[in-house]
């Protein structure tokens, strides 16, 4: 069945000859961390640590920066810290505590899911460590408001990637002029109708 997807960034999925018939319109991972690393070359940084909610987003997304990194040279990895998929009570408050492990590693690449990257900033907020830390955020946190919300001081200064993203001319208003009676081709379109205005067809 062919597949399109508009948000799956696995680097694993551009693997043609295991996902002959997927397509996605955003870029893989590889592209952001590739990204990442000529932000922190940019920066000047040549010690960071690596922070991964656990699972193929956040487990190859650092795996790609890594690589990146030992591809472009100069560039040192403090620690890789994995966040399990369940965190126990206590985890970013040992998250952090790892971080400071070395301390004079200040920059952090993230790739996290949005509730685990505001989760570590709450545990850098109560660790008095504001400031502290400069993060540099994949594209689950990019323009998002919900991580850092309440926690600007912690989050202060962070860069973030986002792809670049375009609105398709006339695109809205084709989509909200779509109804049961003009979109019948779609075979799916009755499921979100029902869905969009909880109702039973």
């Amino acid at each position: 069945i062919p597949q399109i997807s508009y948000a799956s960034t696995a680097p694993e999925l551009s693997d043609s000859s295991r996902y002959e018939f997927f397509s996605r319109v955003v870029p893989p991972d590889s592209y952001q961390a590739q990204a990442m690393v000529d932000v922190v070359r940019a920066l000047g940084w040549s010690y960071v640590s690596t922070l991964a909610s656990e699972g193929n987003y956040g487990e190859s997304g650092v795996e790609a920066f890594v690589q990146s990194s030992r591809e472009a040279g100069g560039l040192c990895i403090a620690q890789s810290i994995k966040i399990p998929r369940e965190p126990r009570p206590g985890e970013f408050q040992k998250v952090i505590g790892r971080l400071m492990e070395t301390s004079t590693a200040r920059g952090v690449v993230l790739f996290a899911n949005e509730d685990d990257i505001r989760r570590v900033l709450e545990a850098a907020s109560q660790a008095n460590l504001s400031g502290h830390f400069a993060w540099v955020g994949s594209d689950s946190w990019g323009a998002k408001m919900a991580p850092v919300a309440g926690l600007e001081e912690a989050a202060a200064g962070a860069i973030t990637i986002l792809p670049k993203r375009a609105s398709v001319p006339g695109f809205d208003d084709y989509f909200t002029s779509r109804s049961l009676e003009n979109n019948r081709r779609n075979l799916w379109f009755h499921e979100f109708w029902e869905e969009d205005f909880n109702c039973r067809l």
